[in-house]
């Protein structure tokens, strides 16, 4: 292992997601970059996580068990712990394609001005059967002020930029993510890169579809409003303009995608991917 590349540091918050925690962390272990710190902030779930968790700690650069505040608790803790030069965080339920790590090291190397890089996500269900793939166009500055976010585990930032902007807010439950993402930009350019990094897991018990069943929604259109709000002074964009932002972007994605520039781009990372680090 040579210890003059960047060391990547991925945080896992876990709450009883035993179904689905190790082919999580086992996404992590397959990763073909050889310097990985994996931390697991479990939140003392009682589904058999735990016994998971114990399992694979050989593999675990730290795990802690322990009541929190949530997730976003469980991510700040997580990157307290964390001695990367780069950071992520990947959901107990989510998983990162096999050159993920690799893919986003030789990026940020590549440009070091750079402070996150994200990709293309696939979309699965509880057993891991493929839903959709999400292919988005390049990245633009005003993408936040149209309300569009990254999808969070293909996200990798710089431990740099991470502390610049003083960590996650752990006063938010839902929206840390998007507020991550806009006060990172305001310090550090971002970048997309046309591959897919991760898999986004849709199922019974996602917070997704939690926030419908339990009538949490409600909380996270409030906060979300107020995230916004509080960085672009104004409310959240209507439906019909959301509307008409999606239209205009998937337009975008097709002219993108038929360039000469896209296919060029998309074929070294695949190449790089391949040839490993």
């Amino acid at each position: 292992m040579d210890p003059s590349l960047p060391l990547v540091s991925i945080v896992t918050p876990s709450f009883n997601q035993g179904q689905f925690l190790e082919e999580t962390l086992l996404s992590v272990q397959r990763q073909d970059y050889p310097r990985v710190e994996h931390i697991v902030v479990d939140g003392g779930s009682s589904d058999g996580s735990f016994d998971i968790i114990r399992r694979h700690e050989r593999r675990l650069a730290r795990w802690v068990r322990e009541p929190d505040r949530g997730q976003t608790d469980a991510i700040a803790k997580g990157f307290h712990l964390a001695t990367g030069d780069i950071f992520a965080w990947l959901n107990s339920d989510d998983l990162l394609m096999p050159s993920a790590v690799g893919v986003v090291v030789r990026e940020l190397t590549r440009e070091p001005a750079l402070g996150l890089v994200y990709g293309d996500r696939i979309e699965i269900d509880a057993k891991g059967n493929v839903l959709n793939a999400v292919r988005l166009p390049s990245h633009r500055d005003g993408m936040f002020r149209r309300n569009f976010t990254i999808p969070q585990e293909t996200a990798f930032f710089s431990r740099q930029a991470y502390e610049a902007v003083g960590g996650v807010d752990t006063g938010l439950q839902f929206a840390m993510d998007f507020d991550l993402w806009v006060r990172l930009a305001a310090v550090a350019p971002m970048r997309h890169l046309p591959v897919f990094l991760g898999c986004y897991r849709r199922h019974g018990a996602s917070k997704s579809v939690e926030m419908h069943a339990d009538g949490s929604g409600q909380k996270y259109s409030t906060e979300s409003e107020a995230v916004y709000r509080r960085h672009f002074g104004s409310g959240l964009p209507s439906r019909r303009m959301m509307f008409w932002y999606r239209v205009a972007s998937k337009g975008r994605l097709v002219i993108e995608r038929a360039s000469r520039d896209y296919r060029r781009e998309r074929g070294r990372l695949l190449a790089e991917a391949e040839g490993g680090s």
